[in-house]
């Protein structure tokens, strides 16, 4: 059932170790902890496909329509994937897109993200960059065809503070939002 994704994150984690390897700071990338494994689907069959097939083996499962396609967080009931990873981030290519499809990005916790800045600066040879969807940030490591995303959660932090912005508002409360502090869904209430 997991056979291609995990085909897929072994060759990526190959890629990994050698970019980690050349590292002035290899005990930052190191401790650097990976927490999800991003698959790519073509369109909205292969999306369904993947989905049916992979969401048996899956305990929890939220799926949200994000940036006009569907994009599914699934943790893995007892199996694991290559590398310990219990996540899976599945997500359509958004229209219009030529974004290769398969294993997209592999999610590293990163608990040091004032250091990380100063840590990647020493780099010169690493391609990064700084992005953000809505209150989500993260800091993107591209490198041999593929990109780490380094973030402060995990995917299912960013679902339960989402939820909970969701939740909030049925019931006529103030909407939430994620702190970003990185210890955890802690969540800072604005009007």
């Amino acid at each position: 059932m997991f056979d291609e994704l995990n085909r897929a994150i072994d060759e990526y984690q190959s890629k990994w170790n050698v970019l980690v390897a050349q590292r002035k700071n290899k005990d930052f990338f190191e401790r650097l902890k990976p927490t999800a494994a991003a698959w790519k689907a073509a369109d909205q069959a292969a999306f369904d496909q993947m989905f049916g097939l992979w969401r048996t083996a899956c305990d929890y499962v939220v799926v949200t329509w994000l940036n006009e396609r569907w994009y599914a967080v699934m943790h893995l009931k007892t199996d694991t994937l290559s590398g310990g990873l219990e996540i899976i981030k599945l997500m359509q290519r958004r229209p219009n897109s030529t974004d290769a499809t398969g294993l997209d990005h592999i999610d590293f916790l990163d608990t040091e993200e004032t250091n990380t800045k100063a840590v990647l600066a020493e780099e010169p040879d690493i391609k990064w960059s700084e992005e953000s969807n809505g209150d989500s940030k993260w800091t993107s490591i591209w490198f041999e065809g593929t990109e780490a995303k380094l973030r402060q959660e995990t995917p299912l932090d960013i679902d339960i503070a989402e939820l909970q912005q969701i939740n909030n508002k049925i019931r006529g409360h103030k909407f939430a939002r994620p702190t970003g502090d990185g210890a955890g869904p802690h969540i800072a209430e604005v009007e």
